[in-house]
């Protein structure tokens, strides 16, 4: 079975900082992502996307074993388990500042009938959660008060 070079993606034809690509040993082959796409084309007898893919290296023959395994890889091996307390617990993340931003843009009719919104100063990862949670109920309540007969 050859040997492989496992690489991370590059932007460039000099390979990546952690193995060149004029430093691949002699029979060695290059793997990259693109490897894991030729592989299932391979496996399932698709077409290539891309050129790219195409010219890639497959890596079946290390997913191919002609004798099952036996033995339990993980045997001994302890998943770590965080102690202490998260620093960041309470923090929001991109996607809740993101999501709340979306939310704030949903029409929802104000006691004048408007819609404009502004978004209010948002801190903890509390206040987005609380927030979208109650912009996105105001919202639905809203639908449903126009889509019932007796507004129609």
């Amino acid at each position: 079975m050859p040997a492989y070079a496992f690489l991370e993606p590059s932007f460039d034809a000099s390979g990546n900082s952690q193995h060149p690509n004029y430093d691949v040993a002699l029979g060695e082959q290059l793997i990259h992502d693109a490897s894991i796409l030729k592989t299932i084309e391979t496996r399932w007898n698709l077409p290539a996307l891309t050129a790219r893919d195409a010219a890639a290296s497959a890596v079946g023959d290390v997913l191919t074993l002609t004798q099952p395994r036996t033995d339990d890889p993980l045997q001994g091996v302890t998943a770590p388990v965080a102690t202490g307390l998260n620093p960041d617990e309470d923090r929001p993340s991109h996607l809740q500042e993101v999501q709340a931003e979306m939310v704030s843009q949903l029409p929802v009719p104000d006691e004048e009938g408007g819609t404009h919104h502004t978004m209010p100063r948002l801190t903890t990862n509390s206040d987005y959660k609380a927030y979208i949670c109650a912009r996105t109920a105001a919202w639905r309540a809203s639908r449903q008060r126009s889509a019932s007969p007796a507004h129609a």
